[in-house]
């Protein structure tokens, strides 16, 4: 005969779950997750610009090279490329100041964001304050009903 098999109970000591542990780990894995993601999403979108530009080189590079000899042989007026480099020049200088230009609104933009976002910290500090002095507050008057 075979002896009856005992299963043994084993007890897990673990602490009780809260309802704020369940949300500060939820968040923490959601937080940690776009923090990881970043630096490849910036890479990736600086890459994109690189290929970008490097296209639009290769492009003015090869016509170049392919128009040069006939546009040199057509025996356009002198003046003429000369406005249209004065042209081109003034649409270049035009360009970069645009670029410029939206490059000091990024900057702006994201130190508003950036200040924004601080005040609105200093703000849940306070409140978060707050709401601890009338957690202590509610804690002292139940200990005292008890």
């Amino acid at each position: 005969m075979s002896k009856p098999h005992t299963q043994e109970k084993t007890t897990d000591v673990t602490s009780p779950l809260s309802v704020c542990d369940v949300m500060r780990d939820s968040t923490n894995q959601v937080i940690m997750k776009i923090e990881g993601l970043l630096p490849v999403y910036i890479e990736s979108f600086a890459d994109l610009q690189s290929e970008g530009l490097r296209i639009a080189r290769d492009f003015f590079g090869t016509c170049y090279i392919a128009e040069k000899e006939i546009l040199d042989n057509m025996g356009v007026d002198q003046k003429a490329i000369e406005s249209f480099d004065r042209y081109s020049k003034a649409i270049t200088k035009t360009t970069i100041f645009e670029i410029d230009a939206m490059n000091s609104f990024q900057k702006t933009f994201v130190e508003n964001i950036m200040s924004a976002m601080k005040s609105y910290d200093d703000y849940v500090k306070i409140m978060l304050s707050s709401y601890s002095k009338m957690l202590d507050y509610t804690m002292m008057a139940i200990s005292k009903k008890n």
